[in-house]
């Protein structure tokens, strides 16, 4: 008898199914729904996507793996960021450092599945009779192998065990209850929808001043823009039982589309990055084939860069022409053009079909949203400036 990756069964008996990758289940909040109750449900939420991962990455069955445990990690740190000042704050940093410490181990692996997976195979596809490029790509799996291997190590310390254990009981037993901090616990009490409004404006805040004059930002800025809409897509997905779904699924749709224009342009910088570190430990002929295979991978990109260029605009200009489907519809600014988003028959329109999730890339430090942040104007495709609403916490 042999298991279900060919190898034999000692015991003889039925094929073991392999582990497969888990998306993350996404709350079901009921209008009567606490803020408390609503904290508890994602964060729980959270840890069961992220162990229901463990065993694909473990045994790396599929690339899923790590990257799903990625996403449930941060997840959670976005969870942590809306929900600051409502938790005592030594426990959020605590839990936030060994978050930061996993998505820190986790990253690589993911990071060379994009590249083989995104960046490499296409020039490859284009190429198939340049062996240079096959030098790359073997150099390169031992790269992800190697990476894979610290991934794998986390997942399997005391140090992942202990944090898991923490968060599930941390959300069991509501841990964030604080007697000394009665008007956070107040706040807690009260219904999710009513400070939810708040957290999404607070996110959304930020995403409209990091994209100010999104044409002519670099690729470091426009990475920053991506983790605000990481946080926004995330929010969005932790109170959606909130809101009118036909509101909600046309905005869920236009963020995930701009988030995929982001992350295709955000690999290739990634890209860079990682084939220095392949070239320089390299040497003698070795290092001039893969510095070769390297130059290829890049000019082909940068030849298709310029289309990229234009559907990353619009998919901007689509999202940021969309009203926000948590507030009050409001009057666009003198100057500013009515796109067929903004009608009340557009918004609720059917969607297209949602498209391929994009590749994610290395962590980067999230700063906690600050509810009442200055909206900035992001240029001719910039929805109207709304009221500023100030969270109390």
């Amino acid at each position: 008898m042999t298991t279900a990756d060919g190898s034999a069964d000692p015991d003889g008996g039925a094929q073991r199914e392999r582990p497969r990758w888990k998306k993350a289940r996404l709350p079901e909040l009921a209008s009567s729904t606490t803020a408390d109750d609503a904290l508890a449900d994602i964060v729980q939420g959270c840890v069961e996507h992220l162990r229901g991962n463990e065993q694909c990455l473990l045994e790396r069955t599929h690339e899923e793996g790590v990257h799903q445990m990625r996403v449930a990690v941060r997840r959670l740190r976005s969870c942590l960021a809306l929900y600051e000042g409502l938790i005592p704050a030594e426990q959020g940093t605590h839990i936030t450092g060994e978050l930061k410490w996993l998505i820190r181990e986790l990253g690589p692996a993911r990071d060379w599945d994009v590249f083989v997976a995104e960046v490499l195979a296409p020039v490859l596809k284009q190429m198939r009779d340049e062996d240079r490029l096959v030098t790359l790509a073997e150099t390169v799996e031992g790269k992800r192998a190697a990476a894979y291997e610290r991934a794998q190590a986390a997942v399997g310390s005391q140090r992942y065990v202990g944090l898991v254990l923490l968060l599930g009981a941390w959300a069991e037993g509501r841990g964030w209850r604080d007697a000394k901090a009665p008007e956070a616990q107040a706040r807690l009490q009260e219904n999710a929808q009513s400070i939810a409004h708040h957290l999404l404006d607070g996110i959304y805040d930020q995403l409209l001043s990091a994209a100010e004059g999104f044409e002519t930002l670099d690729a470091e800025s426009r990475h920053k823009v991506r983790i605000h809409l990481k946080k926004l897509r995330y929010a969005t997905e932790f109170f959606a039982s909130l809101y009118s779904r036909r509101r909600v699924t046309p905005y869920l749709a236009a963020m995930k589309s701009l988030q995929d224009a982001l992350g295709t342009s955000n690999d290739v910088e990634v890209a860079r990055k990682l084939l220095k570190q392949v070239i320089k430990p390299a040497r003698g002929k070795e290092r001039a084939r893969i510095g070769y295979a390297a130059g290829l991978v890049v000019g082909w990109h940068s030849h298709v860069g310029d289309g990229r260029e234009q559907d990353l605009i619009r998919a901007w200009t689509a999202f940021a022409n969309r009203a926000p489907y948590w507030g009050a519809r409001a009057t666009p600014a003198a100057g500013t053009a009515v796109h067929a988003a903004e009608t009340p028959d557009a918004i609720d329109a059917p969607e297209a079909a949602e498209p391929k999730a994009a590749a994610s890339p290395s962590p980067s430090a999230e700063a906690p949203v600050v509810v009442g942040a200055s909206p900035a104007s992001v240029g001719p495709a910039a929805p109207p400036r709304r009221r500023r609403v100030v969270r109390h916490a």
